[in-house]
């Protein structure tokens, strides 16, 4: 069973609510570090150092466990087996996404954090401890070259909240089962006797693209970026903890939407807050996400090729207002079309050899009810332009009045 297969799905890739923690992170120098499959004899990877030894200071006083996010690209396609280990103990299988309709190195992706891995306190010391990192072989598309990128990672250990001074706090407004329209405002109470409180994070548990690259779309979403939570509902700076949620294109939700504060003190320690669950209700539009299907493995184009997927979109478009096209891709500035139905959107988007998440416009007279074809198609002689798993998004809002 590999690492992927074993993650549970409701609420477990965020701290629980009452926990109380502190994140520690390795930043690369540059934006990343490489590690490559040691058993490989391509040059470039039989003349590097193998799993180099990269140093985390942790504070484990009182701690009652840890455990690790790691913000990837998964690097060559088929790249299998990425792992670490710290101090020399037992290696972690570093997570892959999640439903993919065969093995999930097949595919583009890149995973920002979330979800996390576990590390037996057993393995950590307190104060310095060192990181390894390693790949395999690749499984599909090979060319003896496994490898792949770390961007940076955290060590999120939790500790005992009896022992450690910590905020607390709760969501005051709106209160639990109330309803909430577009573009809600939420109010916090924060408070912490080990210092002023730095900043409180919201972070909701929802139906919506897939931010984390895990390949859930109902989700706690959220991801890392060099140890920075991003893409969460907001974030509160100053009393009063106020923040309001954007929801123009959050899809419209069947169940109900959890939502849970993160509160942080200036010594960096967080404790969660209980959940409040509400219900989104809109009163003069909808807005609907269309998945993709058929995405195909090894996802990229270069040299001439094209490729694409279907979105099927199964609602009457008569009152469709705007739609776009929510998209995870790595090195995708090299591409020379990105388009819908044969027309181009876009040529290019995102950087060279780095990942990118974007939103592009796409006019209504473009878009079909029922199958819809989404192409790229690149002529680089360099890096492919890769699409990442779980594939391009389609949002479209509709009036309701």
């Amino acid at each position: 069973m590999n690492a992927a297969s074993e993650l549970k799905g409701d609420g477990q890739h965020v701290p629980p609510a009452g926990s109380v923690f502190r994140e520690f992170t390795f930043l690369p120098k540059g934006n990343h570090f490489a590690e490559c499959d040691p058993q490989s004899q391509r040059e470039f990877c039989k003349n590097r150092e193998h799993m180099v030894p990269r140093p985390l200071d942790i504070d484990l006083t009182d701690a009652v466990r840890c455990e690790v996010c790691v913000e990837y690209w998964g690097g060559h396609i088929g790249t299998a087996d990425q792992k670490f280990r710290v101090n020399g103990n037992d290696w972690r299988h570093i997570p892959q996404p999640r439903n993919t309709p065969s093995e999930p190195q097949r595919y583009y992706r890149n995973l920002m954090g979330n979800p996390p891995v576990p590390v037996p306190l057993k393995d950590l010391r307190n104060g310095t401890n060192t990181f390894q990192f390693t790949c395999g072989p690749q499984i599909a598309y090979g060319f003896d070259w496994g490898f792949y990128w770390v961007y940076a990672f955290t060590a999120r250990v939790y500790y005992d909240p009896e022992a450690v001074r910590h905020p607390t706090g709760r969501i005051t407004s709106p209160r639990p089962s109330a309803t909430i329209g577009d573009s809600p405002t939420f109010t916090v109470e924060a408070e912490s006797p080990g210092g002023h409180i730095e900043r409180v994070d919201l972070i909701g548990y929802y139906e919506d693209f897939d931010w984390a690259g895990n390949g859930e779309y109902r989700d706690w979403h959220y991801q890392y970026r060099r140890g920075e939570i991003s893409h969460h509902i907001g974030t509160a700076a100053q009393p009063p903890y106020t923040i309001t949620w954007d929801t123009t294109w959050v899809p419209d939700q069947d169940r109900p939407v959890k939502i849970m504060a993160r509160i942080t003190d200036a010594h960096g320690v967080s404790a969660m807050s209980p959940a409040v669950e509400v219900s989104l209700a809109r009163s003069s539009r909808s807005v609907r996400m269309y998945r993709p299907h058929d995405v195909p493995e090894n996802f990229g184009v270069r040299v001439g090729r094209r490729k694409t997927c279907t979105i099927d979109v199964a609602d009457d478009l008569g009152q469709a207002r705007a739609a776009r096209l929510v998209l995870s891709t790595w090195s995708a500035a090299h591409a020379d079309e990105i388009g819908l139905n044969g027309t181009v959107l876009v040529p290019h988007i995102g950087k060279v050899h780095f990942y990118s998440y974007d939103a592009i416009p796409v006019p209504l007279e473009l878009i079909r009810r029922g199958p819809n074809e989404f192409h790229v198609y690149a002529t680089t002689e360099h890096h492919a332009a890769e699409i990442n798993w779980p594939g391009p998004v389609l949002f479209i809002e509709y009036a309701t009045e």
